[in-house]
């Protein structure tokens, strides 16, 4: 990674870090809860990204992944009931990969009783809580909302052939290495939303000084 591109990364992973000592530390509500979470991931993708940064592959996903992240802190941030519908996934996401466990146990012939029961748990949970389940944020939707549908469309385009295993990808491996040209493209890319990432971060803790 060039030296100007991992000063942009890390000058980031410090303002994310900073900005975890304040909003983590106001008054608990569930806009700082939710960021911070967001922050922390933001965080550790990041050190995922320093990490693999020489990997075509990893670093693909990484940026994705960065991207997704700004653009789910800008609408939990800014939107009361994207903040619910946020919350209420994580019913969703459980459910759904619980269904996954109890569908294969099921065939395997292993007793679910368990997992059920703690799906029942976490179904009057929801119900007596003021959220409700929903499925995840689609990100072209935000990527339009927030004005980075270009930026949505040719991250998606080159990450889906460069993340997934297709056929340009493993047909073409060395020549998409090739003096790294598409890997420099790829982390030019995160560093763009790497500093977007760091100018919501900064608002986020002028609203909480």
């Amino acid at each position: 990674m060039k030296d100007e591109l991992a000063v942009n990364f890390r000058r980031t992973a410090t303002e994310l870090e900073l900005a975890l000592d304040i909003v983590g530390n106001t008054k608990s509500d569930a806009t700082s809860h939710v960021l911070s979470c967001l922050f922390r991931e933001a965080y550790r993708e990041i050190e995922r990204l320093f990490q693999f940064s020489d990997d075509l592959t990893f670093a693909s996903l990484s940026v994705r992944n960065l991207f997704e992240l700004y653009l789910i802190s800008q609408h939990v941030h800014s939107d009361k009931k994207a903040l619910s519908r946020w919350l209420g996934q994580t019913h969703k996401d459980s459910k759904d990969v619980r269904d996954g466990f109890i569908t294969l146990m099921r065939k395997k012939g292993f007793n679910t009783k368990e997992l059920e029961e703690l799906q029942e748990f976490e179904d009057r949970a929801l119900a007596e809580s003021p959220f409700t389940s929903n499925g995840p944020f689609q990100m072209r939707d935000l990527a339009k909302k927030y004005g980075h549908l270009d930026d949505y469309y040719f991250i998606y385009k080159l990450s889906s052939k460069l993340i997934h295993p297709t056929s340009m990808k493993i047909m073409g491996y060395e020549a998409l290495n090739e003096e790294s040209n598409y890997l420099t493209t790829v982390l030019q890319v995160g560093a763009y939303f790497s500093h977007r990432y760091r100018e919501l971060v900064h608002h986020v803790v002028s609203e909480k000084a």
